[in-house]
């Protein structure tokens, strides 16, 4: 197995009271059993780091505010440029992120960074496989990754347990949701936010790109009512593409559940669907002075005018101060290509079409006619 494949799983570092309840919810591919064994073996070896690790946030995460100093999030549909978009703005050294080290390596990373970050960097792949963005142990992640080890209240589940919609259903869009279980996912969502925030430094504005997070405005308002969000999006056809891509190159080595290709199409219709839905219905609950949205044609044709859009109307700063840095990285990426893909099947186009024509709509993109 080459370096570029990905070889580990996220629940790698998980809790044995969570995977043992994760088995109870799930049934699990036979042909997966190798996987499920290193999991297991990982949740034993981490076992020790995990309690020293507890005991030594024991105090500490009480410390730290984020009532005050509320975060900035990047949302949108995955394959819409939430990524491009969080790296651009995380050249500005007022904010902190979650970084891939502690994402992959979260309920173990505070005692365990000396030793563990050169290993990560070393088995990491340089580029991310689904676009070839470079990645390294330091990169800007999204936080609903460190959430499955946390909770089975994530979103992500169903990435590993793809037959098992209720984890995106439950706690992505928040569609028959109890409300002891929302409480409780807001207290661990809460937690895991103020644990990032210690990482890097607690006094620093937390920067959170998390696709997961599209749907869930209401709650997260309820936890910070002063929070802005900066929403992008992208023409309906490229998300498509994408995001079978997506599962292809990167979620289908997470599965540990038997799911077709066709099942993965429907899956991907399904999410945008009710996803873009959510948030269109609920993005009105965000104060005009704490949101706003552009287009992914919009950062990738004019980055520096978009990210200046955004300061101005968040507030978020002198923009002046940070337009270096951004063309900086601007220019250390200017050789990056973006995935082709192949022509659409009439099916898919129909279907897209169909389901998703409130996007079209909504953000004024051309239908192809079939």
């Amino acid at each position: 197995m080459s370096k570029e494949e990905i070889q580990e799983h996220q629940l790698f570092i998980s809790s044995l009271a969570l995977w043992i309840k994760l088995r109870m919810q799930n049934k699990f591919s036979s042909k997966r059993r190798k996987m499920r064994t290193k999991i297991v073996l990982f949740i034993v070896v981490s076992a020790p780091f995990r309690w020293l690790q507890t005991l030594f946030l024991f105090f500490k995460l009480s410390k730290v505010d984020l009532k005050n100093n509320q975060p900035v999030f990047v949302i949108g549909h995955w394959r819409s440029g939430t990524t491009h978009l969080h790296y651009l703005l995380a050249q500005d050294n007022q904010f902190s992120y979650l970084e891939a080290f502690q994402a992959f390596f979260f309920k173990v990373a505070f005692v365990s960074k000396t030793f563990m970050r050169p290993v990560l960097n070393y088995f990491m792949p340089s580029t991310r496989p689904q676009d070839n963005i470079k990645i390294d142990a330091s990169a800007p992640t999204e936080e609903e990754h460190p959430l499955t080890n946390l909770t089975e209240k994530s979103g992500m589940q169903t990435f590993f347990f793809p037959q098992n919609t209720s984890y995106f259903d439950k706690y992505n869009v928040f569609k028959n949701t109890k409300e002891n279980e929302k409480i409780a996912w807001k207290k661990v969502y809460h937690k895991m936010l103020c644990q990032i925030a210690l990482y890097h430094g607690k006094d620093k504005k937390l920067l959170l790109k998390n696709p997961h997070n599209t749907a869930r405005i209401k709650v997260l308002l309820e936890l910070y009512p002063r929070a802005k969000f900066i929403f992008i999006h992208r023409n309906p056809y490229d998300v498509y593409q994408s995001n079978i891509h997506l599962y292809n190159k990167t979620i289908k080595t997470q599965f540990l559940q038997e799911f077709s290709e066709a099942e993965i199409k429907e899956r991907v219709l399904y999410c945008y669907e009710e996803t873009l839905k959510k948030y269109i219905s609920d993005r009105n609950e965000i104060p005009k002075e704490n949101h706003i949205e552009i287009s992914y044609k919009e950062l990738s044709n004019h980055p520096i005018n978009s990210i200046e859009k955004i300061y101005k109307h968040l507030d978020l700063g002198d923009f002046e101060k940070v337009k270096p840095n951004i063309i900086k990285y601007l220019s250390s990426i200017k050789d990056y290509k973006k995935n082709k893909f192949n022509t659409l099947s009439e099916q898919e186009l129909i279907a897209i079409n169909k389901r998703w024509g409130f996007s079209f709509k909504e953000w004024s993109y051309s239908k192809q006619i079939n």
